[in-house]
């Protein structure tokens, strides 16, 4: 479902997950424990985040009860989730609504996520997507990507490998690709 969701065009991806978030109420506030696991040892407390794929901001709010006071930035491609996102009232926090294959940004970040997101990028455009995703990082940036599905969308873990072969799956469905391993192969590492 999600390569049909990927192929679809943007007026109506942007529809579908405005009725998803208003109507169905999807999804929760609740950010993966995996993520919430490894993450926080990548981060100092002026880290930043760039959250491709925000939905109504769980990642932010998990890292906000646990301390992390960094700057975050949430993309999503539905105005409704970024509605509720925005309600957080954050002081440190950014919201744009945009299809996150289009975003741009003048900033490096430390870690950009895509959790649960990235197999809604078509495929075929894998291989042009992730390079610009790197090249938003800093120099010891991480991009930290999470499928719940790794049968359903194996084709997106070897394509990210193909691309990265020093990409560390660093939980049963968490990966890492570093800027520093993209660049020069160096494994997924905690900053220094």
């Amino acid at each position: 479902m999600n390569r049909l969701h990927a192929a679809l065009p943007t007026s109506i991806k942007k529809y579908a997950w405005d009725l998803k978030y208003g109507l169905l109420g999807y999804p929760q506030f609740v950010a993966p424990k995996d993520v919430l696991q490894y993450l926080p040892s990548r981060l100092s407390e002026n880290s930043s985040i760039l959250d491709l794929g925000c939905g109504r901001g769980s990642l932010l709010r998990a890292l906000r009860a646990k301390g992390w006071t960094g700057y975050y930035c949430g993309v999503d491609i539905s105005k409704v989730a970024i509605h509720n996102a925005g309600k957080l009232a954050d002081q440190r926090s950014s919201w744009s609504v945009s299809d996150f294959e289009l975003f741009r940004s003048p900033f490096k970040w430390d870690v950009v996520t895509m959790i649960e997101s990235l197999c809604y990028v078509k495929l075929e455009e894998i291989p042009a997507f992730l390079p610009a995703v790197i090249g938003l990082l800093t120099e010891h940036g991480a991009l930290l990507f999470r499928l719940h599905d790794l049968e359903k969308h194996r084709e997106y873990v070897d394509s990210v490998y193909r691309l990265y072969p020093q990409t560390q799956k660093v939980d049963k469905n968490l990966f890492c690709v570093s800027a520093r391993a993209a660049d020069r192969h160096y494994p997924c590492e905690a900053p220094e």
